[in-house]
Protein backbone atom coordinates (compact mmCIF):
# COMPACT_ATOMS: atom_id res chain seq x y z
CA UNK A 1 0.00 0.00 0.00
CA UNK A 2 1.34 3.43 -0.89
CA UNK A 3 0.18 6.93 -0.07
CA UNK A 4 -1.09 9.26 -2.75
CA UNK A 5 -2.90 12.59 -2.91
CA UNK A 6 -5.45 14.23 -5.17
CA UNK A 7 -3.88 17.45 -6.50
CA UNK A 8 -7.16 18.87 -7.84
CA UNK A 9 -7.88 21.64 -5.33
CA UNK A 10 -4.34 22.99 -5.54
CA UNK A 11 -5.03 24.07 -9.12
CA UNK A 12 -1.69 22.70 -10.27
CA UNK A 13 -0.66 21.51 -13.67
CA UNK A 14 0.26 17.85 -13.96
CA UNK A 15 3.99 18.48 -13.85
CA UNK A 16 3.65 20.76 -10.81
CA UNK A 17 1.52 18.11 -9.08
CA UNK A 18 4.30 15.55 -9.59
CA UNK A 19 6.84 18.00 -8.17
CA UNK A 20 4.61 18.67 -5.16
CA UNK A 21 4.27 14.94 -4.44
CA UNK A 22 8.05 14.63 -4.43
CA UNK A 23 8.44 17.67 -2.17
CA UNK A 24 5.96 16.17 0.33
CA UNK A 25 7.56 12.73 0.28
CA UNK A 26 4.54 11.10 -1.36
CA UNK A 27 5.29 8.37 -3.90
CA UNK A 28 2.28 8.99 -6.14
CA UNK A 29 -0.37 11.50 -7.17
CA UNK A 30 -3.79 11.39 -8.79
CA UNK A 31 -4.82 14.06 -11.26
CA UNK A 32 -8.25 15.18 -12.43
CA UNK A 33 -9.38 16.12 -15.92
CA UNK A 34 -12.63 18.00 -16.33
CA UNK A 35 -14.95 16.90 -19.18
CA UNK A 36 -13.75 18.14 -22.57
CA UNK A 37 -15.09 18.29 -26.10
CA UNK A 38 -14.71 15.22 -28.31
CA UNK A 39 -16.72 16.33 -31.32
CA UNK A 40 -14.40 14.86 -33.94
CA UNK A 41 -11.48 12.45 -34.36
CA UNK A 42 -8.91 15.22 -34.00
CA UNK A 43 -10.22 16.15 -30.54
CA UNK A 44 -9.65 12.57 -29.39
CA UNK A 45 -5.99 12.66 -30.34
CA UNK A 46 -3.01 14.15 -28.51
CA UNK A 47 -1.56 17.19 -30.27
CA UNK A 48 2.16 17.62 -30.85
CA UNK A 49 2.25 20.31 -28.17
CA UNK A 50 0.50 18.00 -25.71
CA UNK A 51 2.89 15.17 -26.58
CA UNK A 52 5.84 17.41 -25.80
CA UNK A 53 4.38 18.40 -22.44
CA UNK A 54 3.50 14.82 -21.51
CA UNK A 55 7.03 13.72 -22.37
CA UNK A 56 8.30 16.36 -19.93
CA UNK A 57 5.93 15.03 -17.27
CA UNK A 58 7.09 11.46 -17.87
CA UNK A 59 10.72 12.58 -17.54
CA UNK A 60 9.92 14.42 -14.32
CA UNK A 61 8.16 11.33 -12.89
CA UNK A 62 11.24 9.26 -13.69
CA UNK A 63 13.66 11.78 -12.22
CA UNK A 64 11.70 12.19 -8.99
CA UNK A 65 10.50 8.55 -8.78
CA UNK A 66 6.84 9.62 -8.64
CA UNK A 67 3.98 7.61 -10.14
CA UNK A 68 0.71 9.03 -11.45
CA UNK A 69 -1.56 6.57 -9.65
CA UNK A 70 -4.62 7.38 -11.72
CA UNK A 71 -6.12 9.90 -14.06
CA UNK A 72 -9.52 10.93 -12.79
CA UNK A 73 -12.20 11.92 -15.29
CA UNK A 74 -14.68 14.18 -13.49
CA UNK A 75 -17.60 12.76 -15.43
CA UNK A 76 -20.54 10.61 -14.32
CA UNK A 77 -21.53 8.21 -17.07
CA UNK A 78 -25.27 7.85 -17.68
CA UNK A 79 -25.58 4.61 -19.60
CA UNK A 80 -29.18 5.33 -20.67
CA UNK A 81 -28.09 8.54 -22.42
CA UNK A 82 -26.51 7.94 -25.84
CA UNK A 83 -24.81 11.34 -25.81
CA UNK A 84 -23.29 10.63 -22.41
CA UNK A 85 -21.97 7.27 -23.63
CA UNK A 86 -20.54 8.79 -26.82
CA UNK A 87 -18.80 11.59 -24.91
CA UNK A 88 -17.46 9.16 -22.33
CA UNK A 89 -15.94 6.88 -24.93
CA UNK A 90 -14.33 9.79 -26.75
CA UNK A 91 -12.83 11.26 -23.58
CA UNK A 92 -11.53 7.91 -22.40
CA UNK A 93 -9.96 7.32 -25.81
CA UNK A 94 -7.90 10.49 -25.46
CA UNK A 95 -7.13 10.02 -21.77
CA UNK A 96 -5.78 6.56 -22.57
CA UNK A 97 -3.19 8.23 -24.79
CA UNK A 98 -2.37 10.68 -22.00
CA UNK A 99 -2.08 7.86 -19.45
CA UNK A 100 0.16 5.81 -21.73
CA UNK A 101 2.46 8.78 -22.29
CA UNK A 102 3.08 9.33 -18.56
CA UNK A 103 3.15 5.70 -17.46
CA UNK A 104 -0.22 5.73 -15.70
CA UNK A 105 -2.26 2.53 -15.86
CA UNK A 106 -5.66 3.57 -14.44
CA UNK A 107 -8.47 5.91 -15.49
CA UNK A 108 -11.09 6.68 -12.85
CA UNK A 109 -14.68 7.68 -13.60
CA UNK A 110 -18.11 7.94 -11.98
CA UNK A 111 -21.51 6.44 -12.76
CA UNK A 112 -25.04 7.69 -12.27
CA UNK A 113 -27.32 4.64 -11.97
CA UNK A 114 -30.31 4.66 -14.29
CA UNK A 115 -34.00 4.32 -13.57
CA UNK A 116 -34.63 1.45 -15.99
CA UNK A 117 -34.49 -2.12 -14.69
CA UNK A 118 -31.86 -3.00 -17.28
CA UNK A 119 -29.53 -0.06 -16.52
CA UNK A 120 -26.71 -2.38 -15.46
CA UNK A 121 -26.88 -4.15 -18.81
CA UNK A 122 -26.84 -0.77 -20.52
CA UNK A 123 -23.80 0.17 -18.46
CA UNK A 124 -22.05 -3.07 -19.41
CA UNK A 125 -22.80 -2.37 -23.09
CA UNK A 126 -21.41 1.16 -22.69
CA UNK A 127 -18.25 0.15 -20.81
CA UNK A 128 -17.22 -3.13 -22.43
CA UNK A 129 -15.71 -1.62 -25.62
CA UNK A 130 -13.68 0.86 -23.55
CA UNK A 131 -12.55 -1.82 -21.09
CA UNK A 132 -11.41 -4.07 -23.95
CA UNK A 133 -9.53 -1.28 -25.73
CA UNK A 134 -7.86 -0.09 -22.53
CA UNK A 135 -6.90 -3.62 -21.50
CA UNK A 136 -4.98 -4.02 -24.75
CA UNK A 137 -3.11 -0.82 -23.89
CA UNK A 138 -2.33 -2.03 -20.36
CA UNK A 139 -4.73 0.45 -18.73
CA UNK A 140 -7.60 -0.31 -16.37
CA UNK A 141 -10.91 1.49 -16.12
CA UNK A 142 -11.70 2.18 -12.47
CA UNK A 143 -15.17 2.98 -11.11
CA UNK A 144 -15.23 5.35 -8.14
CA UNK A 145 -17.68 4.36 -5.41
CA UNK A 146 -17.75 7.92 -4.08
CA UNK A 147 -20.45 10.49 -4.81
CA UNK A 148 -19.88 12.34 -8.11
CA UNK A 149 -18.85 15.94 -7.35
CA UNK A 150 -21.88 17.53 -9.02
CA UNK A 151 -24.25 15.53 -6.79
CA UNK A 152 -22.65 16.29 -3.43
CA UNK A 153 -24.97 18.25 -1.15
CA UNK A 154 -28.04 17.47 -3.24
CA UNK A 155 -31.12 15.78 -1.84
CA UNK A 156 -31.54 12.07 -2.53
CA UNK A 157 -34.88 12.97 -4.11
CA UNK A 158 -33.00 13.85 -7.28
CA UNK A 159 -30.44 11.03 -7.44
CA UNK A 160 -29.31 7.80 -5.83
CA UNK A 161 -26.00 6.13 -5.21
CA UNK A 162 -25.03 2.70 -6.45
CA UNK A 163 -25.39 -0.15 -3.96
CA UNK A 164 -23.10 -3.04 -2.92
CA UNK A 165 -25.26 -5.57 -4.72
CA UNK A 166 -24.89 -3.54 -7.90
CA UNK A 167 -21.11 -3.29 -7.42
CA UNK A 168 -20.90 -7.07 -7.22
CA UNK A 169 -23.10 -7.57 -10.27
CA UNK A 170 -21.04 -5.15 -12.32
CA UNK A 171 -17.80 -6.88 -11.29
CA UNK A 172 -19.24 -10.29 -12.14
CA UNK A 173 -20.26 -9.01 -15.57
CA UNK A 174 -17.01 -7.08 -16.17
CA UNK A 175 -14.14 -8.79 -14.27
CA UNK A 176 -11.57 -6.37 -15.74
CA UNK A 177 -13.31 -3.38 -14.15
CA UNK A 178 -11.51 -2.01 -11.07
CA UNK A 179 -12.91 -0.12 -8.08
CA UNK A 180 -11.92 3.00 -6.20
CA UNK A 181 -13.25 2.48 -2.68
CA UNK A 182 -14.60 5.22 -0.38
CA UNK A 183 -15.26 4.27 3.25
CA UNK A 184 -16.83 7.69 3.78
CA UNK A 185 -19.53 7.00 1.21
CA UNK A 186 -20.19 3.60 2.74
CA UNK A 187 -20.61 5.29 6.13
CA UNK A 188 -23.25 7.82 5.11
CA UNK A 189 -25.21 5.05 3.36
CA UNK A 190 -25.14 2.90 6.51
CA UNK A 191 -22.85 0.27 4.93
CA UNK A 192 -20.27 -1.41 7.17
CA UNK A 193 -17.11 -0.42 5.31
CA UNK A 194 -14.98 -2.94 7.22
CA UNK A 195 -17.26 -5.93 6.77
CA UNK A 196 -17.78 -5.34 3.07
CA UNK A 197 -14.07 -5.18 2.24
CA UNK A 198 -13.36 -8.91 2.08
CA UNK A 199 -15.57 -9.45 -0.96
CA UNK A 200 -14.40 -6.33 -2.79
CA UNK A 201 -10.63 -6.16 -2.15
CA UNK A 202 -9.70 -8.28 -5.21
CA UNK A 203 -11.23 -5.55 -7.40
CA UNK A 204 -10.11 -2.51 -5.36
CA UNK A 205 -6.99 -0.78 -6.68
CA UNK A 206 -7.49 2.68 -5.19
CA UNK A 207 -8.85 3.79 -1.81
CA UNK A 208 -10.06 7.37 -1.40
CA UNK A 209 -8.98 8.75 1.97
CA UNK A 210 -11.62 11.24 3.02
CA UNK A 211 -13.68 11.39 6.20
CA UNK A 212 -17.39 11.91 6.76
CA UNK A 213 -19.70 13.73 9.14
CA UNK A 214 -23.31 12.60 9.43
CA UNK A 215 -25.47 15.17 11.20
CA UNK A 216 -27.83 12.90 13.13
CA UNK A 217 -29.90 15.82 14.46
CA UNK A 218 -30.58 17.13 10.97
CA UNK A 219 -31.16 13.61 9.64
CA UNK A 220 -33.70 12.93 12.37
CA UNK A 221 -35.49 16.18 11.51
CA UNK A 222 -35.51 16.03 7.69
CA UNK A 223 -35.07 12.32 6.92
CA UNK A 224 -33.00 10.70 4.17
CA UNK A 225 -34.41 12.99 1.50
CA UNK A 226 -33.50 16.17 3.31
CA UNK A 227 -30.43 18.09 2.16
CA UNK A 228 -27.01 18.55 3.73
CA UNK A 229 -27.21 15.94 6.50
CA UNK A 230 -23.84 14.52 5.49
CA UNK A 231 -20.64 16.09 4.25
CA UNK A 232 -17.05 15.14 3.57
CA UNK A 233 -14.34 16.11 6.03
CA UNK A 234 -10.58 15.87 6.13
CA UNK A 235 -9.06 12.56 7.22
CA UNK A 236 -9.20 12.16 11.01
CA UNK A 237 -11.89 14.77 11.53
CA UNK A 238 -14.90 12.57 10.97
CA UNK A 239 -16.33 9.17 11.78
CA UNK A 240 -14.02 6.77 9.93
CA UNK A 241 -11.71 4.60 12.03
CA UNK A 242 -8.59 4.89 9.90
CA UNK A 243 -6.49 2.54 12.03
CA UNK A 244 -9.06 -0.24 11.68
CA UNK A 245 -9.60 0.40 7.97
CA UNK A 246 -5.90 0.34 7.13
CA UNK A 247 -5.29 -2.74 9.28
CA UNK A 248 -8.14 -4.47 7.44
CA UNK A 249 -6.59 -3.52 4.09
CA UNK A 250 -3.26 -4.94 5.25
CA UNK A 251 -4.99 -8.11 6.40
CA UNK A 252 -6.40 -8.59 2.90
CA UNK A 253 -2.96 -7.83 1.40
CA UNK A 254 -4.15 -4.70 -0.38
CA UNK A 255 -1.37 -3.47 -2.69
CA UNK A 256 -2.98 -0.37 -4.20
CA UNK A 257 -2.94 3.31 -3.31
CA UNK A 258 -4.46 5.21 -0.40
CA UNK A 259 -5.22 8.60 -1.87
CA UNK A 260 -5.70 11.67 0.36
CA UNK A 261 -8.70 13.74 -0.70
CA UNK A 262 -9.15 17.36 0.35
CA UNK A 263 -12.91 17.58 -0.18
CA UNK A 264 -13.78 19.32 3.10
CA UNK A 265 -15.79 22.39 2.05
CA UNK A 266 -14.62 24.29 5.15
CA UNK A 267 -10.97 24.04 4.11
CA UNK A 268 -10.20 27.30 2.24
CA UNK A 269 -8.92 27.07 -1.31
CA UNK A 270 -5.75 29.06 -0.71
CA UNK A 271 -2.49 27.16 -1.13
CA UNK A 272 -1.30 27.55 2.47
CA UNK A 273 -4.48 26.11 4.05
CA UNK A 274 -4.59 23.24 1.57
CA UNK A 275 -0.92 22.50 2.21
CA UNK A 276 -1.55 22.37 5.96
CA UNK A 277 -4.53 20.04 5.40
CA UNK A 278 -2.41 17.74 3.25
CA UNK A 279 0.42 17.77 5.79
CA UNK A 280 -1.97 16.87 8.64
CA UNK A 281 -3.45 14.02 6.60
CA UNK A 282 -0.02 12.63 5.75
CA UNK A 283 1.02 12.87 9.39
CA UNK A 284 -2.01 10.80 10.42
CA UNK A 285 -1.91 8.17 7.68
CA UNK A 286 1.79 7.62 6.97
CA UNK A 287 2.55 5.78 10.25
CA UNK A 288 -0.51 3.58 9.78
CA UNK A 289 0.37 2.63 6.21
CA UNK A 290 3.87 1.43 7.10
CA UNK A 291 4.20 -2.33 7.50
Amino acid sequence: MRLCFDATRFGLGLQEAVEMAAARGLPSVEYTFEPFSVVDKASRKVSDQEKEYLAEVATKCKQLDIAVACIKLNFALQAEDKTSVKNFRGMVEKLALVAKAIGCDKILFYVEPGAAENWKQQLEDALSPAITALHKAGIKLMLSLSTPPHLRGRSLRSWRSTEPGEWRELLAAMPELSLSFSAADCAWQGIDYLRILSGLVPAIEHVEARDIEVNRVLLADTGLFGPLWWRYKLVGRGQIDWRQLIEALKLYDYQGTLSIQLDDEFTPDDFEDLSEALEASVKLLAPLVKY
